[in-house]
């Protein structure tokens, strides 16, 4: 499936207000695991600007998926059972191990 970078950016934000009531910084705290600090959230933050007024590459639009992909599933893990939310937590550190 083959998104635009205003479809998946349209996402992220929603997705953002519904886990982290809009707060960009503290989404990259939790997300960034590699500790990258500062560098890594105005890296996001200038990327979901560019997404927002002009055309990004492929690559940056892949990368924002996978931000979708991380609070899609801390969405999923407020309303799952303890066996799902164990299920969630596997994938969701496979998942960080690839990133």
């Amino acid at each position: 499936m083959v998104c635009s970078s205003i479809e998946v950016t349209d996402k992220f934000n929603i997705l953002l207000e519904q886990c982290y009531k809009g707060n960009l910084r503290e989404f990259c705290s939790e997300f960034d695991i590699k500790d990258r600090g500062e560098s890594f959230y105005k890296r996001v933050q200038k990327a979901r600007h560019r997404m927002m007024s002009q055309s990004v590459s492929q690559e940056t639009i892949d990368e924002f998926k996978k931000y979708i992909i991380f609070m899609e599933s801390k969405l999923l893990e407020r309303e799952c059972s303890w066996e799902e939310k164990k299920a969630l937590m596997e994938f969701k550190s496979f998942f960080m191990k690839s990133y």
